[in-house]
């Protein structure tokens, strides 16, 4: 497991949700269901291209780059975030995005061709 790019990937991840979110508190449009999509599609597809940069191998290596994502996200979230949105650790829109952070980078494994062989 690459921990710096683990990490880095991380912190942009949190980044970019950060800017998003910003953007949508700016303008005042920091409420509903579109609003969570919005934020949750952006975060998951960043998940994914920070994901496919670093190519897991297995299953098990994704889930192990999804959790330091979360862990990262969540982290910064406690620190700086939860100044600014109290009661975010008390939605379930925010826990579920964290869950699917975790999951995403199982659709960046490298598969490997399966070789057929003749039965005879």
């Amino acid at each position: 497991m690459n921990w710096k790019k683990a990490l880095g990937f991380g912190i942009l991840i949190w980044i970019i949700m950060f800017v998003v979110v910003s953007l949508f508190v700016a303008y005042k449009m920091a409420q509903g269901t579109v609003f969570t999509v919005i934020v949750t599609l952006v975060t998951l597809v960043a998940a994914y291209f920070c994901a496919r940069n670093i190519a897991p191998k297995s299953a098990g290596q994704a889930i192990g780059y999804g959790l330091i994502f979360a862990i990262v996200g969540i982290i910064l979230d406690f620190l700086i975030s939860q100044r600014f949105a109290p009661g975010m650790f008390s939605s379930v829109f925010y826990w579920i995005s964290y869950v699917l952070i975790v999951l995403v980078p199982l659709l960046a494994v490298k598969k490997v061709p399966v070789e057929l062989k003749d039965p005879q």
